[in-house]
């Protein structure tokens, strides 16, 4: 078992538990996914944890895989009712070669970009089971909030950080493109994720549309297609 997964088996029981002291940031990321995703489509969750994500985005058919076996126990759990939907535990190339048969419409990775051992070889893999209609979206932490979001995990105000490493946004842009795939829209959301009444949904709901501002939100996202 590797320190990634060992992680998040190990908070695997206090997931949810994180995720309600961060509600406001939580409904904003699945807020966002629902802005690029419809509902009915066959999705592909990569690094899915406890489901809630891709429950919320409705759809006709829907993977989620995880490399933490007791995140995928809590996910099959809590969505048992769901028969649309299966949860499964492993990395990506575990399963590449099964899901080469597989047509979905939208690919996802929400907050996992940082806890990939090898961007380049998930990356190489989501291409190799793209089809051309098959859009592949990521959501990532900006990199300038990278010193606040360790202090914040180290003082307990926010999930443990875990063992992970930085990619850059040039660099995620330059792997996407190597893998022949094509860059539809990126851009930033929630420069303020906590709950201000009044003022946060305000601010939020309009600083990505000014040029200055909006690189200083806390969620970049990436949204791309296949190019060949």
């Amino acid at each position: 078992m590797n320190k990634i997964t060992e992680h998040f088996d190990k908070i695997a029981k206090d997931y949810d538990y994180y995720k309600s002291k961060s509600w406001y940031y939580y409904e904003n990321l699945k807020k966002l996914y629902r802005g690029l995703i419809p509902p009915e489509k066959a999705l592909l969750d990569i690094g899915c944890a406890t489901g809630d994500i891709l429950i919320s985005l409705k759809p006709r058919y829907g993977l989620g895989i995880d490399i933490s076996p007791e995140m995928i126990k809590i996910a099959q759990y809590k969505h048992k009712e769901k028969q649309n939907i299966e949860f499964r535990a492993g990395k990506i190339e575990d399963f590449s070669r099964d899901l080469l048969f597989q047509n979905f419409d939208y690919i996802f990775m929400a907050d996992v970009m940082d806890h990939l051992e090898n961007v380049s070889s998930a990356i190489a893999n989501i291409n190799q089971i793209s089809k051309p209609n098959t859009q592949f979206i990521i959501s990532m932490a900006n990199p300038l909030w990278d010193p606040i979001l360790i202090i914040g995990g180290k003082l307990k105000l926010k999930m443990p950080e875990g063992p992970h490493q930085q990619t850059s946004i040039k660099e995620l842009e330059s792997i996407l493109l190597k893998n022949n795939f094509k860059i539809i829209e990126k851009n930033y959301r929630l420069i303020l994720p906590v709950f201000l009444p009044f003022f946060s949904n305000f601010i939020n709901k309009i600083f990505y549309r000014v040029p200055f501002l909006r690189n200083f939100g806390l969620v970049f996202f990436i949204r791309c297609s296949k190019t060949i």
